[in-house]
């Protein structure tokens, strides 16, 4: 009889372990996007910088702080990964770099797998600058190849495949699920003004559709990780904002959704916005960007990752030392910045409007334009109101309204479950 019980137990043990082992363990990942940390090496607290925040709006005395509140929370926390989608410094200063990196060394040291791209702002910056006293003095860029030596243990030497043409490589998240890191930088063709705008190079979309191929074959999940935005994530941003998309957006969603991968993690346009895109072929790919950490809403993100999707919920910094009142007063400057952006844009464009309408349109732009930053953006009486005026002033002749003006794509932006 002891012979029979020790037999389904051993059983009963051994196949609830397989059942165990056949299912696909969740993976926790961090994001944060765009800190455009200046190190503070680089900086005093001299009419120089103060001049410099003054003239810019953004206050970059503010961002270690930030940055530091935000890696904090993470080393606390219990994620297995951090993704940064570039525009790690202010602009692309070699202190700032080697400054960024030991800062993420404490989650190293816990065993946090650390993955980083370049943004526009991080390599090969023309003429980046240090603030001391009254002055504003040179200091050193990087190139590409410090930049992957920088960050070497964050993508750079644990990558399973890597583009000859650029610093796009392959990681190994688990088992199941490669992150496919892709440069869409220009920093290449810089000379006396870095570009905000991004392409993927023929060399390199060879080589991702190569990558992605290798996955179907093996039957792995692959995800992206991209400094521009692969899609819109509002209306008409391809027209106005086209510089924070990457170059043949459209195509390349298709190409990307079409060839599998599921979801890219992206950042550049500062806004905390998921939109899903559907190819014409039916398939799905979700864009995931991340907001600043060096401007309201000062965002960062946490992301379940299970077998059929995923989890993504959203905090943020609200107050940092000395400045109870950070996101409130951030979020001010910020509307007063998109006013004038909003103006600057309709005038590029060549639109002409009485002063009345202008100034409405501007400031209704400036209430979207932040509400896009902190993400979930809802339409209000006052917007309401403000939309019915100008459709009044402008004589729009088709049958527009404010109720199906779309300002969110779907789906949610900070708190959402997502199904692949």
């Amino acid at each position: 009889m002891k012979k029979y019980i020790l037999f389904f137990f051993i059983l009963f043990f051994s196949i609830h372990l397989q059942s165990c082992a056949s299912g696909t363990e969740s993976l926790r990942l961090g994001v944060i996007g765009d800190p455009h940390y200046l190190s503070e090496q680089l900086m005093d607290d001299g009419k120089a910088v103060k001049d410099y925040v003054n003239m810019s709006g953004k206050d970059i005395r503010d961002v270690p702080l930030v940055l530091q509140q935000v890696l904090d929370d993470y080393l606390k926390s219990d994620i297995d990964i951090l993704l940064i989608p570039g525009d790690i410094t202010k602009d692309g200063e070699k202190q700032s770099h080697i400054d960024f990196r030991k800062k993420l060394q404490p989650l190293i040291d816990k065993g946090v797998r650390i993955y980083v791209i370049p943004g526009n702002h991080d390599i090969n910056i023309p003429h980046p600058v240090k603030y001391e006293g009254d002055k504003t003095l040179p200091t050193e860029n990087i190139s590409p190849q410090e930049f992957a030596e920088i960050y070497a243990d964050c993508g750079y030497t644990e990558q399973i495949s890597r583009d000859t043409a650029s610093l796009s490589y392959v990681a190994e998240l688990d088992k199941k699920t490669w992150l496919l890191a892709i440069d869409a930088c220009k920093y290449q063709d810089y000379k006396e003004n870095s570009m905000s705008s991004g392409r993927i190079l023929p060399e390199t979309e060879k080589w991702i559709t190569e990558v992605l191929a290798e996955a179907r074959k093996q039957n792995i999940r692959v995800l992206g990780m991209m400094h521009h935005g692969l899609v819109e994530h509002i209306m008409m941003q391809s027209y106005f904002f086209k510089d924070y998309l990457v170059d043949d957006w459209s195509r390349l969603a298709d190409l990307l959704a079409d060839q599998g991968m599921k979801a890219v993690f992206t950042g550049h346009f500062h806004a905390n916005d998921i939109t899903e895109y559907k190819s014409p072929a039916g398939n799905k790919i979700y864009d995931i960007e991340t907001g600043s950490l060096a401007a309201f809403a000062y965002p960062y993100r946490f992301v379940e990752l299970t077998e059929n999707g995923m989890s993504v919920s959203t905090k943020n910094v609200t107050a940092i030392e000395g400045k109870p009142d950070l996101a409130e007063d951030n979020k001010k400057v910020m509307q007063s910045r998109a006013r004038a952006l909003a103006l600057e844009v309709i005038r590029a464009k060549g639109m002409s409007f009485p002063p009345q309408t202008l100034d409405l349109l501007a400031d209704l732009a400036s209430q979207i334009f932040v509400q896009h930053l902190q993400g979930d953006e809802k339409v209000d009486d006052a917007m309401k109101e403000a939309i019915a005026h100008l459709i009044k002033d402008m004589g729009m002749p088709v049958p527009l309204s404010p109720e199906n003006i779309e300002l969110d794509f779907y789906p949610a932006d900070n708190n959402v479950e997502i199904t692949f």
